[in-house]
């Protein structure tokens, strides 16, 4: 007996786990800043010729998720009236230095301020304690207001925190703590003074809810229906046993 149906229905099973596993990754970062959600695209698989009563029959063989492509499109952005956090408009970036020594790339503009010691400057950092740089690839001291110690000059820093953009955002890695990596499919990070910023603002999460509970479902009976797919080929194929035996 034929296995192609119970290999198709297999495949849509895997596919569809995929994009749930994508969809649930998005709903789990519905409150991560700058997060971008990611949408799975399917394409059916290899197809077959079988000649039936003298006429040529296609048969296909299932699915699989082709890509997944990230949703760049401009986010809320959150009033936060603090002077440390910053929004990257429309497909800008934020660039940081790693304690590893790698230069990264992130929409999450939420940044503090660390010393290494009492005789270091002020330098502005991110929660993993990555160096934010300027458009010319150097960590920001930050600049306090002439004559204080713990008055920020807002302003300075908001002309010192850089800006960087790629020929194409959506080819660029995700690496895990909201940080992206160029490669050969991005191409390389380019310092863009014209590229929009907005103090006192983080921009939110692409993820809609709404929308990815549609998916949930969508994905879910799909799922499921693979699945039975799956069980009624497995008991034709007991049947047709049962009677050769």
């Amino acid at each position: 007996m034929s296995k192609i149906g119970y290999h198709t229905a297999a495949s849509g099973v895997m596919a569809y786990q995929m994009a749930l596993d994508v969809t649930a990754n998005n709903m789990a970062n519905v409150n991560t800043n700058g997060f971008k959600a990611s949408r799975p695209s399917f394409a059916d698989l290899l197809y077959t010729e079988r000649n039936n009563e003298n006429e040529e029959t296609q048969f296909g063989h299932g699915v699989k998720v082709q890509k997944t492509d990230m949703m760049f499109e401009q986010s809320t952005l959150r009033s936060t009236n603090r002077e440390l956090d910053f929004a990257a408009l429309d497909e800008g970036f934020f660039a940081v230095l790693t304690p590893e020594g790698n230069v990264n790339y992130t929409k999450d503009g939420a940044f503090y301020i660390s010393r290494q010691d009492e005789a270091s400057p002020w330098e502005l950092v991110n929660e993993f304690g990555a160096y934010v740089l300027d458009y010319e690839g150097n960590r920001i001291q930050v600049p306090f207001i002439e004559g204080t110690e713990n008055d920020i000059d807002a302003t300075a820093l908001y002309n010192m925190v850089g800006i960087y953009t790629f020929e194409n955002p959506y080819g660029l890695d995700q690496i895990g703590n909201n940080y992206f990596q160029a490669n050969a499919s991005s191409g390389p990070a380019a310092a863009n003074t014209d590229a929009g910023k907005k103090q006192y603002y983080l921009e939110a999460s692409s993820t809609n809810v709404a929308n990815e509970m549609s998916k949930v479902i969508e994905f879910q009976r799909a799922f499921q229906l693979n699945i039975n797919m799956v069980k009624t080929h497995d008991q034709l194929e007991n049947i047709v046993n049962n009677l050769r035996n």
